[in-house]
């Protein structure tokens, strides 16, 4: 898992909350919506993306693929790097 995706999943834990298994593994392959992402989710999800990597993500994004894996080559394409 590449350091963005680290850091992606990060961020959904967080959102995810209690919707999610404590210490619920997260591979790339993950769908956001599948582990329990609501709409409403997805575009906090936006907007977290956009603060911590400073790229333009929209929610078209998320919607067109929801996987981990996904996310991070958008985020990495986008011109996005995990801080450190």
């Amino acid at each position: 898992m590449s350091p963005v995706e680290e850091r992606i999943a990060a961020i959904w834990r967080e959102i995810l909350g209690p919707d999610l298994a404590p210490g619920a593994a997260i591979g790339v392959e993950d769908d956001f919506f599948a582990l329990g992402g609501t709409s409403m989710q997805a575009m906090a999800l936006v907007q977290r993306l956009r603060e911590e990597f400073g790229v333009p993500v929209g929610l078209s994004v998320v919607v067109e693929d929801a996987t981990l894996g996904g996310l991070g080559a958008a985020v990495t394409t986008a011109g996005g790097v995990a801080r450190s």
